[in-house]
């Protein structure tokens, strides 16, 4: 999936080939920094880019709801 979670690229794509990135790459206003993270969910793996200042646990709870969505 590779979206943002928190700063300044929320909601974002972001398809990177590393584990860590500063906003600024992708957008040149941006001042986040990012970590990759991946989470194993039902049948398969999926990666999130999580900003530095978001805690891990809320995090989650924002992708758990992202994931559980219904899918067309």
């Amino acid at each position: 999936m590779n979206i943002c979670i928190g700063g300044d690229l929320d909601g974002q794509v972001v398809d990177l080939k590393k584990a860590y990135f500063k906003g600024k790459e992708v957008q040149d206003n941006s001042a986040s920094e990012y970590r990759k993270q991946t989470y194993i969910f039902e049948d398969g793996l999926y990666y999130f880019w999580i900003a530095n200042d978001l805690s891990l646990s809320e995090a989650t709870k924002r992708i758990e709801l992202i994931l559980q969505k219904p899918k067309n």
